[in-house]
């Protein structure tokens, strides 16, 4: 029988019956009707032969190899970026887009876009444009808020920076100026850490008659009233304040080098001569010699003044009075020992009568001065 007789379908399909099925070569021949001779022939001519097979193998491993050096090659890219870019990954993508141009030259772009997590497009356009608009308006919100850091003496913190910059005119949000604050090292100064609280006996001499109402409805309710040390190197300087709770401003003041009830009484007469109250006026004080005396009795029913002392040892009672305290010793005094009681004095006086009165922000008032408060509430 002459193969001629055979299309190339039917020999395929012979050809399959004993390669894909696994059949016998004399089986098949005997099923289909064709010589067994042929049909080895057929199957010879289809399968490779062992040099063909070798051949293969020797291609598809000299591929595998080359893919695995490749991916080798790649990991250790990623690698050695890694290392190198530790330092961005967790930063802005400004930051990134400078390291890439940093780089460029040394990794593709596409492999820092993918390991750094960026747009190639965005890194196209930093490269026309590296200062935004909002970075350059950053810049310009640093300086306006330097500008009132000083105006402060650097005792303003976030708060009251935003407070003057919304008074200047500028849209900014709080936590912005938190933030630029923050990444420009900009804080206000602090030295001394809050008060312990003690609990102690009630004064035999005045009840506590303001049980820390701190917040009165109007001015000259409720003053109170304290004093405070200050270091020289000609030897302390005593100071004593009478402020009024309805603005928290400092109505009244005295400074001596000794500390007797002169003092206090000083301070309680600037008050008195200043607001000149129509009304009785509740003074809170503590339990202090100079304020037990018989002079401060006899002055305080002279000018319509009724007494409330703290207890003993208690200074969250006249927590008003250690506040400003505690302000004055932050903002200005700082840990500072003054070379003459002169100097201290001109100081203090600047610091009550031109910043704390009529310029700094106080927190309980809304962000605005103590005068600015009287004046928006008369």
């Amino acid at each position: 029988m002459s193969t001629q007789r055979y299309t190339p379908e039917f020999k395929e399909e012979a050809v399959r019956q004993v390669v894909e099925r696994g059949y016998p070569v004399p089986e098949v021949a005997a099923r289909l009707g064709v010589s067994a001779h042929s049909l080895y022939k057929w199957v010879k001519a289809v399968m490779p032969t062992k040099d063909e097979k070798q051949s293969a193998e020797l291609v598809e491993a000299k591929s595998e190899i080359l893919r695995l050096r490749s991916h080798m090659r790649r990991l250790e890219e990623e690698r050695d970026l890694l290392k190198k870019g530790r330092t961005v990954l967790c930063q802005g993508a400004r930051v990134k887009y400078r390291f890439m141009n940093e780089h460029r030259h040394e990794f593709s772009l596409v492999l820092m876009c993918r390991i750094l997590k960026v747009a190639r497009a965005g890194f196209y356009q930093w490269l026309h444009q590296p200062i935004s608009e909002r970075a350059k308006e950053d810049a310009r919100l640093v300086e306006a808020i330097r500008h009132s850091y000083s105006a402060s003496g650097g005792v303003y913190g976030a708060n009251r920076v935003f407070g003057d910059l919304r008074e200047a005119g500028e849209t900014c949000g709080r936590n912005r100026v938190a933030r630029l604050m923050q990444v420009n090292k900009i804080k206000a100064v602090r030295g001394y850490k809050a008060p312990r609280r003690i609990a102690g006996r009630p004064s035999i001499i005045a009840p506590n008659r303001l049980n820390r109402e701190f917040t009165v409805d109007a001015p000259d309710q409720a003053w109170v009233t304290d004093i405070t040390y200050i270091r020289t190197w000609q030897g302390w300087l005593y100071l004593a304040v009478v402020v009024d709770l309805f603005a928290r401003k400092v109505v009244g003041w005295s400074m001596k080098p000794t500390l007797s009830r002169e003092l206090a009484i000083d301070a309680l007469l600037m008050a008195v001569w200043r607001r000149k109250p129509k009304k009785p006026v509740l003074v809170h004080s503590d339990q202090g010699s100079q304020y037990g005396s018989d002079d401060w009795r006899r002055f305080c029913k002279a000018n319509n003044l009724e007494p409330s002392m703290s207890r003993r040892g208690n200074c969250w009672d006249n927590a008003v009075a250690e506040s400003f305290f505690s302000s004055l010793k932050k903002e200005r005094i700082r840990k500072r020992i003054y070379k003459t009681r002169d100097l201290a004095r001109a100081d203090i006086f600047d610091y009550i009568e031109v910043f704390y009165n009529r310029t700094r922000r106080h927190s309980h008032l809304g962000g605005v001065s103590p005068e600015a408060f009287e004046r928006a509430s008369a």
